[in-house]
Formats: structure tokens, C-alpha cells, sequence
């Protein structure tokens, strides 16, 4: 089959190598992985993006700069994060189907709302990473019959991180780790950390947070508020403020952190930096917030939220027991951690979300 992948985006310059070369986003992660894994499969597949790398095959992929139209006839068009394209994809994309590919929120009051809620070709469809995902937008009154759930997956660096067998917590230190973006917790976990670090002052907190992995045009980059908060992750004592790093760095650096430190407030579609840490045989403890319960499963520690407040003293003394565990060679520890790695591996890689994605076009309209 022949699949196109699209964002329009183009501000947003990274093309099939970035993920191995540079930091990227989540979504725009899965995008390349995905096309790279199906690809694998046998099939011929484009990916257009804001790129400014010559037009070419990398990876086994077609990569070009977005144009605006589909260059020639697709079996399946998905589109990242941008369903007010869909119109335009329509008219030129005759009777392939297009998927509008989500992964944040729904976001009532928007031109993405109307292009969601206005799909009238029996094609159309709409693609959420969870369960949750596409209930929240069934509750604000999208078709759920034009919804279809296909989860998120780890990057490849972290499906090798631990032999099979292997001792996860012998590659551990007493480190913790915040690797998100910066509006998802990162106040939250600099201020519990500072009494994590009180009771336990070994522990230490790498923040490998920032939004400069972001195109130009984010307003997110430009908020005076997050370079105070990013001030105050380099000067608060016992954090190592690393900010974005290409995914390889990361990986290595998880495989020795203990724990994922992570007191989200805002509601996840799925997190895909939560499931890497679950491969890197981290502890997630983080909140019960949107769809972090489905994506660890059994796996990690999830505090009760209020709005969008978290308890302090939970999340700290969650956070303080596993330190402490971790100090006093708790073998139950090690146990779950490796159980934790071999679930993780083996539900949430790409090639399993090809073999699904492939199904998703195959099946009949």
C-alpha cells in the first residue's frame, strides 16, 4: 500500500532523521516511527513536513516539504494534529481515506472543533491514542462511530535498554527524573522535590524538560513565566537541569534514574514520555490524571488529583518510599521492575502499532 503522513506545519522543520539525530516532540515521534515501522512491512511510504532537507528516500521513506496537495494517489492519508486540513486533503484526495491523527485535548470553540465535527465523506475518520482520548472527544460530541483508537509506542532505543533476564535495578541510582514538558508538572515537581531531597539527600532530580524541541511559531516558547521556572530548575539545589536532548541521551540517562518524577496537571491522552520511562524500568509516580491509568496499567504510582491540585504529602511520601526502598535493597523493588520492562516491551512497540494501523486501513469502509 501506499500511506502519506502529514503535518503542515511548516515551521516545524524535522524530517524521518530527526528523532535519531535531535530532540523531537511526542507526536511528531510517533509520526516518523510509525511510518518507519510500516514501511518495514512491505509498504511505500511518504512523509511530509516542514522540512527543509532536500526530497529523497531516508530510512526507506520518501521525505519532501509539504506543498499543500498529496503529490499522486495514497491508500491512506494520516494527518498529524491538524484536522482543519482535512478540507483541502478531501478535495484532492478522491476516494482514499484520511485520518485525522489527534493526540492532545479536545479543544471546544476551535476550527479544528468545526473540522471534526463537520466529516461528511464516508472516508473521513479520526484517529485517538486511548481509550480515554476518544471518550473525551465523544463527550463534546464527535462521531464516535468515525473514531478509531491506536496507541502510542516507544521509541526504538528504548525496546534494548535491558536484556532479557537482565537485572533492571543493578543499573539504577538514586536519581529521578522529570521529561516532559515543562507545563505538564514541572512547577509541581520542583516543589516536591525540594522535600523528597530533605528527607532523602542522596536523591536527584535530572530535568530533561524544555520547549525549545518546539517549532518558531509555539507560543509556549516565548512565555516569560517558563524561563523563570526554567531559572528556578537550575538553581534549585539537588536538580541537574539538562533541558532537551536527543532521544539515545535520554534513554541512557533513564536506565540509570530510579524513579520518573512526574506530578502531572494536565490531562494526558496517553504520554508517550511515561511508557519510555516504563521501559527504562523507572518507578512512574506521577497523578491519575486523563489516560495515565490505561497507558501504566498495573505499573507505577498514580496520586489522587483535585482540579488540578495534587496532594504534597502523597506525592512525597510516594516518591520518599521508593527511595528509601531502593536504599535498603528491597528485592520486591527489583522484582517489579523488571516485570515492568518485559510488559512495557512487549505491548508498547511500533512494529505492534504498524501491524494495527495496517489493519485500520485494510478494513473495509
Amino acid at each position: 500500500m501506499r500511506i502519506a503522513f502529514v503535518n503542515p506545519n511548516l515551521a516545524h522543520d524535522y524530517d524521518v532523521e530527526t528523532p535519531f539525530e535531535a530532540p523531537l516532540p511526542g507526536s511528531e515521534s510517533a509520526q516518523v516511527y510509525l511510518a518507519l515501522a510500516l514501511a518495514r512491512r512491505g509498504h511505500e511510504v511518504a512523509v511530509f513536513t516542514g522540512t527543509t532537507r532536500a526530497p529523497g528516500r531516508r530510512r526507506g521513506v520518501f521525505q519532501d516539504r509539504w506543498s499543500g496537495r498529496l503529490p499522486g494517489s495514497f491508500d491512506a492519508v494520516f494527518v498529524t494534529s491538524a484536522a482543519d486540513l482535512l478540507a483541502g486533503l478531501r478535495a484532492s484526495a478522491g476516494q482514499t481515506p484520511v485520518w485525522a491523527w489527534q493526540h492532545n485535548v479536545f479543544v471546544p470553540g476551535t476550527e479544528e472543533e468545526k473540522a471534526l465535527k463537520g466529516l461528511t465523506h464516508p472516508r473521513d475518520r479520526i484517529v485517538c491514542v486511548s481509550n480515554w482520548h476518544a471518550a473525551n472527544y465523544k463527550a463534546y460530541g464527535v462521531d464516535g462511530e468515525r473514531i478509531d483508537v491506536l496507541r502510542n509506542a516507544i521509541g526504538p532505543r528504548f525496546e534494548t535498554l535491558f536484556e532479557p533476564g537482565e537485572s533492571v535495578i543493578l543499573a539504577k541510582r538514586s536519581r529521578a527524573a522529570f521529561t516532559s514538558v515543562p507545563y505538564k508538572g514541572l512547577r509541581q515537581a520542583l516543589a516536591f522535590f525540594k522535600s523528597v531531597h530533605a528527607a532523602r539527600p542522596e536523591m536527584v532530580l535530572d530535568v530533561f524538560s524544555s520547549f525549545d524541541f518546539y517549532p518558531p511559531n509555539n507560543l509556549f516558547r516565548h512565555q516569560p513565566g517558563w524561563m523563570l521556572l526554567q531559572t528556578e530548575a537550575k538553581l534549585t539545589p539537588g536538580v541537574v537541569y539538562h533541558g532537551n536532548v536527543p532521544q539515545a541521551q535520554l534513554a541512557d540517562a533513564l536506565r540509570k534514574s530510579l524513579m520518573l518524577f512526574y506530578p502531572n496537571v494536565a490531562a494526558e491522552t496517553s504520554s508517550i514520555a511515561v511508557m519510555e520511562a516504563m521501559a527504562a524500568g523507572c518507578v512512574v509516580i506521577s497523578t491519575a490524571m486523563g489516560a495515565l491509568p490505561e497507558t501504566v496499567g498495573e505499573h507505577g504510582i498514580l496520586a489522587p488529583v483535585t482540579g488540578t491540585s495534587i496532594d504534597p504529602s502523597a506525592y512525597v511520601g510516594a516518591a520518599t518510599a521508593i527511595a528509601a526502598a531502593f536504599a535498603d535493597d528491597d528485592t520486591t523493588l527489583a522484582a517489579r521492575l523488571r516485570a515492568q520492562v518485559d510488559w512495557v516491551t512487549a505491548n508498547y512497540r511500533w512494529d505492534i502499532r504498524a501491524a494495527e494501523c495496517e489493519a485500520l486501513i485494510r478494513r473495509p469502509a
